[in-house]
């Protein structure tokens, strides 16, 4: 329950800051229960059934944006190094992408459940809600944020599990394994068309490797990349229980906790900086790297 209070006062005061303190205190203390209810196996299912529908028609664009969205990431903390602390909290929470009915689930039960701001408030309670609501907007934000990165590691670790076990070659993303692809596509063309037969057309094409035209390239790359997006838009089904147990969900509310709680303090701090829209892209980087080296 939220502490009641009367916020005409202000925020600021002793008596104030303690019903905070006592009202985040009791967001701690729901977050085993909250990451439990809906970071489990079965909870996840649950939250990410969710993605069925119009978020299958947005999960190649949104996947295609994870790049730029490294970047403008990147461009924030160079500009927070400089000092310019608050152009670096507004570039955070700018996000190439369109929202998914996932994301609004989510956001939905951290309010409802874990910051328990859903409810309807007495005039007492109002107030306080009104200034917890606020200060959680960019944190909450970001924190969602941070499951597009969770889905892109997942998709680019099955891509590369595919990619050892089918093609075997490492291809952590779309670029690499469409490059590949690729070749296999062209040189089973070739194959086909080899004057002296299939079979030894390929044995022919093996040692000398024919090139695929750049239609190819592009075509397959594309396919390789919608379905890594559809696998990205389901893949909390399998993030999200492997989080819950390494104890990652926990501290990643903890965190989120943390950053509303210095907004309702009004106290100037780094804001919220999670580190895995940086460790997301590790995988961008050799993915680019190893497809530009199949060319």
């Amino acid at each position: 329950m939220i502490p009641e209070t009367n916020l005409e006062s202000n925020p600021s005061t002793p008596m104030i800051e303690n019903q905070l303190a006592d009202y985040f205190e009791a967001c701690r203390q729901r977050i085993p229960n909250f990451v439990n209810r809906h970071y489990s196996l079965r909870g996840a299912i649950d939250l990410n059934s969710k993605a069925l529908g119009s978020d299958i028609l947005v999960a190649p664009f949104n996947f295609l944006m994870g790049f730029p969205n490294f970047l403008l990431r990147l461009l924030a903390l160079v500009i927070e190094l400089f000092g310019g602390h608050r152009a670096a909290r507004r570039m955070l929470t700018f996000h190439l992408g369109l929202p998914t009915r996932v994301q609004q689930e989510l956001a939905h039960r951290l309010r409802r459940d874990f910051l328990v701001l859903c409810r309807h408030p007495n005039a007492a309670d109002q107030g306080l809600q009104q200034l917890v609501r606020k200060a959680a907007e960019e944190p909450m934000q970001i924190y969602l944020q941070t499951r597009n990165v969770a889905a892109d590691v997942t998709a680019g670790t099955l891509a590369a599990i595919l990619g050892l076990t089918l093609l075997s070659q490492f291809t952590p993303g779309s670029i690499s394994a469409g490059t590949v692809i690729a070749h296999l596509v062209a040189k089973q063309q070739a194959a086909s068309d080899f004057i002296l037969g299939e079979t030894l057309g390929r044995l022919y094409y093996t040692l000398f490797p024919v090139s695929p035209s750049l239609g190819i390239i592009a075509t397959t790359i594309v396919l390789v990349m919608v379905t890594i997006a559809l696998v990205a838009a389901f893949s909390g089904m399998v993030h999200d229980p492997v989080q819950r147990v390494t104890g990652i969900h926990q501290r990643r509310l903890n965190r989120l906790l943390d950053a509303i709680e210095s907004n309702t303090a009004q106290s100037i701090t780094r804001g919220y900086r999670p580190k895995d829209t940086f460790v997301g892209r590790i995988y961008d980087f050799i993915d680019w790297i190893k497809g530009l080296l199949s060319f």
